[in-house]
């Protein structure tokens, strides 16, 4: 049997990758005999989270690092000295975030392994994955953490999402004995989440290490488009045979009598006369030698007869020439702040500055302008029968409005402090917020505070279910977080990478609530049904789903036979903009045998694929950038039968993005809540016939003034009586508002 081990390697081909595509793969293979022994090959991967060009550079400069530190430390073992190879490119990314042009979104993930003699060593930092094919199982390197593990000390080995996102962070690491037959892929969580895990291992188990790349990567573009993270490194390993000894040494014996004797000229008395010339030689040296020595003693004699000059001593102390210096770096530090008082000086006198000529003016110009807005907010205030004239003759409050905030730019303009103004622009504003139907949000509350409980959050879509919990997807993190709002607590029922009902899960990608259950659709196109009271994710077949675009965002659910725990799916496809439809048999707990059928019947006026958000109740409603498509039983209505209103302050706030969508009864009336993201407002619309009801803001000022700039989620709850409870959700907490 032989003991020696070698890799053939498989790469994808650099001119069929996308042109944005920004991972980085690196081996190196040592040809001397001690670094191949003491080191063995070292194989890399970085995947880039981001579209920036500058994360691909970030990327190249941490696997020279990573590579130099490997081959460089002799101090620890090849696991050490892979894992502290990785740690310092992480801290060294982290010092240079800004200089690389690293975003807060951006990120560098890089998966190394080491091969030495029969030895796997394996280390990772972020999402890249190292994979093993043997005997026909795949499995993963390092193994998944256990979703339930919350234990600090088992935080420590969680798995970081990028380079450079804290100052000291632990890789991941493994290792492993190999055997011949066993192969190996370096690649890119992206790559393996579109391909498929069975696509991966039937590949890497059949093919040659060349052919698996080439067709994995055909296979990425055809099912991804080639777009996002591409990286991928395939191994073989396999076995060389033992070299053969193929004859026997002997050793050479010399065929003359004489030969080992020491050399002698066959000249007679050469030899003798050679030596006594090399003698002769090397006395002339030594008497040569010697006469120098002689001369030089014959010159130290002489020169010791030489008269001398007596030795002089300073007239000044060593003290005094102290105490100069000190005085001389004293002169010239006041000569220098002298100098810097009189360039300050020089400034401040050149810097324009009202004449008595001009300030006397001004300051008529400013209480002008400020008589005449309070003159005019007076006005506007001023109420007949209990109402003002915003109320009576809204056209004309306009106007004086406008008049009114001229006025107070004149004054600022005049040298007027922008505190001193700060009332007349409160009441202005106030005036403005009444003329336009606004309500600034007051009773703020954070619900739950997911960044100070949760590492990494990132939260991407919220749902509300039938008990009132909320639940969020963590793009960051791949989880799935249940939220109650009664008392804040925050529950983690799924995350990316655990092992469920014999099947890896993927990172969350659809979401949807109906009836006791929520439905969650992970990038590996699993359907996992989730029911409220066990809150335990299990296998749910949805037959077609690995048909729909990766794109395609918009899922809802609907119970269509109530009280049985059975509902119907909807999804808008934005590659075609088709809305597919998925309807159960009659079995609980509920699956989806049959493939999804379309659901519109004609075209619509807004294609569906430009929809941002989905409803469904009693019809379907498509949320539009500035309006909403009303679906009935299959038909889209056009929009001259329904559409939502503009706003009418669309003079001052022009353009609109609706980007949320949800409906709530308050008392009885049947509302339509958007949340706009072009001017961070929430409008409330009649559900009968679209027409404007309110518009709610944040603070003007304060901390919580820029509550609505970076909302991905809304849910308002219907009420009986009273103004309704609206929750939102920003990337890093959940927040409780009252729509007053």
């Amino acid at each position: 049997m032989s003991t020696r081990l070698a890799t053939r390697i498989g790469l994808p081909s650099t001119d069929e990758r996308a042109p944005g595509a920004l991972d980085v793969v690196r081996f190196t293979e040592p040809t001397v005999g001690a670094l191949a022994r003491t080191k063995g090959s070292l194989f890399l991967l970085a995947q880039v989270t981001g579209t920036d060009a500058s994360l691909a550079r970030a990327a190249r400069e941490a696997l020279d690092e990573v590579e130099r530190d490997y081959y460089y430390d002799l101090s620890a073992g090849t696991m050490g000295a892979l894992a502290k190879a990785l740690r310092a490119a992480n801290r060294r990314l982290y010092h240079h975030r800004r200089r690389l042009g690293i975003g807060r979104r951006g990120g560098v993930g890089v998966v190394a392994i080491a091969v030495r003699a029969r030895e796997l060593h394996v280390a990772k930092l972020g999402p890249a994955s190292a994979v093993i094919v043997r005997e026909g199982r795949m499995f993963e390197l390092p193994p998944p953490p256990q979703v339930a593990e919350e234990d600090p000390r088992i935080r420590q080995r969680r798995i970081a999402a990028t380079l450079g996102e804290a100052l000291e962070i632990e890789p991941y690491t493994w290792h492993g004995d190999l055997a011949p037959g066993d192969r190996i892929a370096l690649v890119s969580r992206n790559l393996a989440q579109v391909v498929g895990v069975e696509e991966l291992k039937g590949a890497l188990g059949s093919l040659r290490p060349a052919a698996a790349a080439e067709h994995l990567q055909q296979l990425f573009a055809i099912r991804g488009g080639g777009r996002g993270s591409d990286g991928l490194l395939v191994l073989e390993v396999i076995e060389l045979p033992a070299t053969a000894t193929t004859q026997q040494l002997e050793p050479v014996r010399p065929a003359d009598m004489l030969a080992g004797l020491p050399d002698e000229s066959p000249v007679p008395l050469a030899d003798a006369i050679g030596r006594m010339l090399h003698r002769i030689g090397d006395g002339l040296d030594a008497i040569q030698a010697a006469a120098g020595r002689l001369l030089l003693r014959l010159v130290n004699i002489l020169l010791a007869f030489v008269p001398r000059r007596g030795a002089q001593y300073p007239a000044v102390s060593r003290t005094d020439e102290r105490e100069t210096g000190r005085r001389r770096r004293l002169g010239l530090v006041w000569m220098a702040v002298v100098a810097g008082l009189l360039a300050t000086g020089v400034t401040v006198g050149s810097l324009p500055s009202a004449t008595p000529t001009e300030a006397i003016p001004r300051a008529a110009v400013a209480r002008e302008a400020i008589a005449a807005a309070a003159g005019l907010i007076a006005e506007v205030e001023e109420e007949v029968e209990g109402r003002n004239l915003v109320e009576r003759a809204p056209d004309r409050a306009t106007g004086l409005l406008d008049d009114a905030f001229a006025e107070v730019e004149r004054a600022a303009g005049a040298g007027i402090a922008a505190t001193a103004l700060e009332p007349l622009r409160g009441r202005v504003d106030r005036a403005l917020d009444q003329l336009h139907h606004v309500a600034r949000l007051r009773d703020i509350v954070t619900v739950a505070d997911l960044s100070a409980t949760l590492e990494q959050v990132d939260l991407a879509r919220m749902v509300a279910s039938s008990d009132g919990a909320l639940w969020l997807t963590d793009a960051a993190r791949g989880r799935l977080i249940r939220v109650d709002p009664a008392d804040g607590t925050s529950t983690v029922v799924y995350r990316a990478g655990q092992t469920l009902d014999d099947a890896v899960a993927g990172d969350p990608w659809l979401l949807a609530t109906a009836a006791t259950d929520v439905v969650l659709v992970d990038r590996q196109r699993q359907a996992w049904r989730i029911d409220l009271i066990e809150l335990v994710p299990r296998r749910m077949p949805l037959t077609g789903i690995e048909a729909v675009a990766p794109e395609s965002q918009l899922f809802a659910a609907l119970q269509h036979r109530p009280p049985l725990e059975i509902f119907t799916l909807y999804l808008v496809d934005a590659a075609d903009g088709q809305i597919d439809k998925w309807t159960p048999p009659a079995v609980i707990p509920v699956t989806f045998p049959s493939a999804a059928e379309p659901f519109l019947t004609s075209d619509s006026d807004l294609p569906p694929a430009d929809a941002r958000d989905l409803l469904v109740d009693a019809n379907l409603w498509l949320l539009q950038a500035d309006t909403v498509t009303r679906v009935n039983f299959g038909t889209p209505l056009p929009q001259t039968d329904f559409s939502l209103d503009a706003p009418p302050d669309g003079e001052v706030r022009q353009s609109l993005d609706y980007r949320l969508f949800d409906a709530a009864t308050i008392g009885e009336r049947d509302l339509f809540y958007v949340y706009d993201a072009a001017n961070a407002r929430i409008i409330g619309f009649q559900r009968a016939d679209g027409a404007f009801v309110g518009q709610w803001m944040a603070p003007r000022r304060g901390a919580q003034a820029d509550l609505l700039d970076e909302v991905v989620g809304m849910r308002v709850a219907s009420v009986v009586d009273g103004p309704p409870v609206a929750y939102l959700a920003t990337p890093d907490r959940v927040v409780r508002v009252v729509l007053e």
